[in-house]
């Protein structure tokens, strides 16, 4: 298992100068971008080539935004049109070392499902060698089957695990911002936690990969999320088994409706939040990602109240105990397996705004880490039988 922090990029080939480019994306801790969108009718591949190249002198995959690879494509041209420009797609960039798969598309509805999947499936076909990209809509209460034709979670996991199975994909993702509203804060973090239940169900079953889009810039009923927010979102990801995440999105290429405080700014100039997410990202990736790569996920359970369907915490045979020193609040409880089949249990301060002081006590070979700790909001502490962080 392996750990990657990704972000969506709308912008055209040509919007930057692609080394500079690159090294911005390094600077944020970007360890699989998505490409500058290509449009062979439009673009020079020249450039989308000079990018891959970047790309790989920095030591990143990319995926590859090319609007010959999209179901929305294959919906248009038809099957026999859409193969073809996939094979063409693939053969311009395909075997470059640097290209991790081909964007296939963002949001299937009911009415696109089908395409969906025969797209996936075409694009995987025509290269196995790498990993198509689509992302899925999060779940939420009260006219969803109007949009994706389903009611319930338990429906939505199970198209969601149908569409695995018959795409071949090896990569489940959905995007989730409610966590950052501004109204219902309870209720629609409640709603995002549910949503990594539903996708990290479907892909256990299937064995897929568990990709999630965060917040990273305020819109709509959104707040800016601040350093607290996108750690949260960051670590309470990981905790519920994903190994992949975007951040939605880094540039903002134009004036457009309340979208505000992205990374990068409409002029250029990189903002607070970018400093939050290249900060964040990077200690995930240096402190985090690799030990966690090394890990089984086994299961994630809730001190103190639950949340999206996940159970309580009961007593573990190796985790005796979780009380509180001071301020009891929420904490995602994840219990993971190491390369011995020991086990490691992470432990994640649901509270968006107060740090919690815990008291932990465990028995066999992770009794020597019995402790009180204090965890700010969204951070991870980390435990197995070496060491603690």
């Amino acid at each position: 298992m392996s750990y990657d922090i990704s972000f969506w990029n709308y912008q055209p080939i040509g919007f930057k100068d692609e080394k500079e480019a690159v090294a911005e994306w390094k600077d944020a801790g970007i360890t699989l971008p998505m490409t500058f969108e290509y449009d062979p009718a439009q673009h020079e591949k020249s450039r989308m080539l000079r990018l891959l190249d970047e790309c790989q002198k920095a030591g990143m995959r990319a995926i590859v935004c090319d609007a010959r690879t999209r179901y929305h494509h294959l919906r248009v041209v038809g099957e026999a049109q859409f193969r073809a420009d996939v094979a063409a797609a693939v053969a311009d960039f395909g075997a470059h070392p640097a290209v991790f798969g081909f964007h296939v598309g963002d949001e299937p509805d009911k009415e696109n499902w089908e395409y969906a999947v025969s797209a996936y499936r075409i694009v995987r076909e025509a290269a196995p060698a790498l990993t198509p990209f689509l992302n899925m809509f999060p779940y939420w209460e009260g006219g969803f089957d109007e949009t994706v034709g389903v009611s319930t979670p338990e429906e939505y996991r199970e198209l969601l695990v149908d569409f695995i199975r018959r795409s071949g994909a090896t990569l489940l993702s959905f995007d989730s911002y409610g966590q950052c509203a501004y109204f219902e804060r309870e209720r629609y973090q409640d709603m995002h936690i549910l949503n990594l239940r539903i996708f990290g169900e479907a892909a256990r079953r299937t064995g897929a990969r568990l990709f999630v889009s965060l917040l990273s810039v305020g819109h709509w009923g959104y707040r800016v999320p601040t350093q607290d927010d996108i750690r949260w979102q960051l670590y309470t990801a990981a905790a519920h088994g994903a190994t992949g995440i975007h951040w939605f999105f880094l540039y903002q290429g134009r004036l457009d409706g309340n979208y505000r405080e992205s990374p990068v700014d409409l002029f250029g100039n990189r903002t607070r939040t970018f400093d939050a997410v290249a900060y964040e990202d990077r200690v995930f990736l240096k402190y985090f990602a690799q030990t966690l790569s090394a890990c089984t996920f086994e299961w994630v359970r809730y001190y103190s109240r639950p949340a999206g369907g996940f159970p309580l915490l009961e007593q573990d045979e190796t985790l005796l105990s979780v009380s509180t020193v001071v301020n009891e609040t929420q904490v995602a409880v994840t219990r993971w397996k190491d390369k011995d089949g020991d086990p490691v249990f992470t432990f994640v301060n649901m509270d968006r705004e107060f740090p919690t002081k815990l008291r932990l006590t465990f028995g066999g070979k992770l009794s020597q880490h019995n402790c009180d700790v204090w965890i700010v909001p969204g951070q991870m502490v980390y435990i197995d039988k070496e060491r603690m962080f």
